[in-house]
């Protein structure tokens, strides 16, 4: 059931009334599925064949570099490794480690890919779901295992100093692949295009000379059978990633455990943040720090995006049963309508 939630977006896509024609392309990759609009005017059968192929293809790679779930995976093939033993990888995978590493200090440590352990063992990972928190002494005894200081990185090879430490992408792979997908249809040549993987968006241009439009989702528990909008934005050659406590989960007593893990506890965040948005350059760094202020908290997340100039960001918080929405700055230039 855990991995069906995870299917359903919280950012939607609104449509608007055009007469011009837009190209669509779908599929299914990295556990959820790919949308992709381009609105360059009309293409033939064999083009939109071969786009999609092509594309299908550049997914793959993706998935056989960061997947956990593809056991010979690059992240796969390391994570069985021993403490000491070096791994060649791609310059992709580099590219997304260094900036995983870069986020991970510029967070404080709210973001960390070497959480895998931790995932695992609440049972959001690999192993088996659970329907209760694991003891005080599991917990305790990941801490030693989880922290980017334990992958040291020479050139194009890694390697681990914990023969336990493991690595998981799923915070930063999917937006790494929209940007993937991104820049190949600009070499292509189109100029007007949204990418969409799970939650994470990019576009680039206009769709027919107007803003591209997508919903924010309210985040209730409780799925509606009509989806509840907190803001519908109207964006261009942008990145917006979106992570929320709402869709993976679950219940023990009185506590709802999410699937978002505070690596510096090695335990679920318990900060009331129930979503973040993040609108960013590329979705890479949008994915990434969605997450990180999910961990980090309202105060200090806002304090973290006003010191960057080209990124923002809406959290929603839980008070009792109802929700208080904060943002940067800059975020309501991007709003085109706020949903009550």
């Amino acid at each position: 059931m855990k991995y069906l939630l995870i299917l359903f977006l919280n950012v939607f896509f609104v449509s608007c009334s055009s007469t011009q024609e837009t190209i669509d392309l779908y599929g299914e990759t990295m556990g959820t599925t790919y949308s992709i609009k381009i609105a360059d005017g009309r293409i033939s059968n064999d083009k939109k064949g071969v786009l999609k192929s092509e594309i299908d293809s550049l997914l793959h790679n993706v998935n056989m570099q960061m997947s956990t779930y593809i056991p010979e995976s690059a992240i796969s093939v390391f994570n069985k490794k021993e403490a000491g033993e070096w791994q060649d990888i791609s310059a992709d995978f580099l590219k997304v480690l260094n900036l995983a590493r870069q986020v991970n200090i510029e967070s404080g440590g709210a973001f960390d890919v070497t959480v895998a352990p931790v995932v695992d063992l609440w049972g959001f990972g690999k192993k088996e779901d659970r329907s209760s928190p694991p003891s005080e002494e599991e917990v305790d005894h990941l801490k030693e295992l989880v922290g980017m200081d334990k992958i040291v990185i020479d050139g194009k090879r890694i390697m681990k100093t914990h023969d336990k430490t493991e690595l998981d992408f799923s915070a930063i792979a999917k937006g790494f692949g929209v940007d993937a997908v991104a820049e190949y249809l600009l070499g292509q040549g189109f100029e007007n295009y949204l990418v969409e993987i799970g939650r994470e968006v990019v576009v680039k241009g206009t769709k027919h000379g107007d803003p591209w439009r997508i919903g924010i989702d309210r985040p209730l528990i409780e799925p509606t059978v009509n989806h509840q909008f907190e803001a519908i934005l109207k964006i261009k050659n942008v990145a917006v990633a979106t992570s929320g406590d709402y869709r993976n989960y679950f219940v023990s007593g009185d506590s709802l455990y999410s699937h978002t893990m505070d690596p510096r506890t090695c335990r679920p965040i318990i900060n009331g943040v129930a979503s973040v948005t993040v609108i960013a350059p590329n979705c890479t760094l949008a994915d990434a720090m969605a997450t990180a202020i999910m961990v980090m908290g309202t105060e200090r997340g806002l304090h973290w995006v006003e010191s960057k100039p080209d990124v923002e960001v809406m959290i929603i918080e839980r008070v009792g049963t109802d929700f208080k929405v904060s943002e940067s700055g800059g975020f309501w230039t991007f709003v085109e309508e706020k949903v009550q």
